[in-house]
């Protein structure tokens, strides 16, 4: 009786394993992952310091002289259904059902599979398009040669806004990259944050898309004072947007061109000067777009509002080229700043 018991418990801690990462979008590196987590310790992962100032949607790279002063007791939030804990939970309980395990681990998945389905249709086009990269809340185009996204697409919801999942701020490289990306260390005392293209913030309604965002293809170098000041603002400012008009398309990326300032321990990064954002309303079909310089700034948001035809100029990237031309041509033309201020 003793053995059959053992064999159930078994059974369901397999069980547990195959429906936690059947869901996930790169389970077998997942996997790798939080094996490695809970054979070598939390303890041993060394964290790099980052400050907000007070804001929700920005990270600074290193910039101490010594990474090791990062503090263990700053480790980030940990899941709320992690492994661990599933397994856990089926070896205490004996009791859980084949229902109730993917009720659990998956009721997360299948909503964002769904919502996220359509963003194909917003897709930019560029000839330098080598290698695109699709995650479960966004997608980008890699680009090699500067280490980093050329753009990053994401549908921003309404709510957003009201969104208070924590921060996990775990950086990892992606392992969607086929050349590999940048790793955080890149950026250890370059005195640059790794800045987020898709906002984390954007997704603090839901922790895994959330996570999602730190890979370092996300990530792109900022000057601290662009990145926590006028940066932080525009995200501000267009999750408002979200939440007064609902759902909507943006589009993020750096300006890049050969003879950038470089980067790097064991990648060559290139840091741009400017960096866009287009903001699509498909409900209403007006847009909007920014081109700022990567560095403080104490102007308003709303005066560096530029047409999307002059970013498209700057970028040789077609931004809404699944859209009917006329379409294209009412959005991209004009710098529809009364439209949404």
């Amino acid at each position: 009786m003793k053995t059959s018991k053992i064999k159930f418990l078994f059974f369901l801690i397999v069980l547990g394993v195959i429906l936690y990462y059947w869901g996930q979008p790169h389970p077998f590196q997942q996997f790798k992952h939080d094996v490695s987590n809970i054979f070598n310790g939390k303890n041993e992962k060394k964290k790099e310091p980052w400050t907000r100032e007070g804001r929700e949607d920005n990270v600074a790279s290193d910039t101490k002289e010594n990474d090791n002063e990062a503090s263990d007791s700053k480790s980030s939030s940990k899941k709320d259904h992690s492994i661990v804990d599933i397994l856990k939970d089926a070896v205490e309980e004996g009791t859980k059902t084949l229902p109730n395990i993917k009720e659990e681990v998956f009721k997360d998945n299948i909503s964002s599979n769904v919502v996220f389905k359509d963003l194909e249709k917003y897709k930019p086009y560029s000839s330098k398009d080598n290698e695109i990269v699709r995650h479960t809340g966004y997608m980008l185009s890699y680009q090699e040669d500067y280490e980093q996204a050329s753009w990053v697409l994401h549908l921003l919801k309404s709510e957003a806004a009201k969104g208070n999942e924590p921060r996990s701020n775990e950086f990892i490289a992606d392992p969607e990259v086929s050349t590999g990306s940048a790793v955080t260390q890149d950026y250890s005392r370059s005195g640059y944050d790794r800045g987020h293209l898709c906002p984390a913030g954007d997704f603090k309604y839901d922790h895994e898309l959330q996570n999602e965002t730190f890979y370092m293809s996300n990530m792109s170098p900022q000057a601290p004072d662009f990145n926590r000041g006028i940066w932080s603002d525009l995200e501000s400012r267009v999750r408002k947007w979200a939440q007064d008009r609902g759902d909507l398309i943006v589009v993020t990326g750096p300006i890049l061109r050969q003879g950038l300032e470089f980067i790097g321990k064991r990648n060559q990064i290139a840091v741009p000067e400017y960096y866009y954002k287009i903001v699509y309303d498909p409900r209403d079909k007006q847009a909007i777009a920014f081109l700022m310089p990567n560095q403080a700034s104490y102007e308003t948001v709303r005066s560096f509002a530029v047409s999307i035809d002059s970013i498209e100029k700057k970028t040789g990237i077609d931004f809404f080229a699944k859209l009917p031309e006329s379409l294209q041509k009412q959005i991209e033309s004009g710098v529809n700043v009364g439209d949404w201020f």
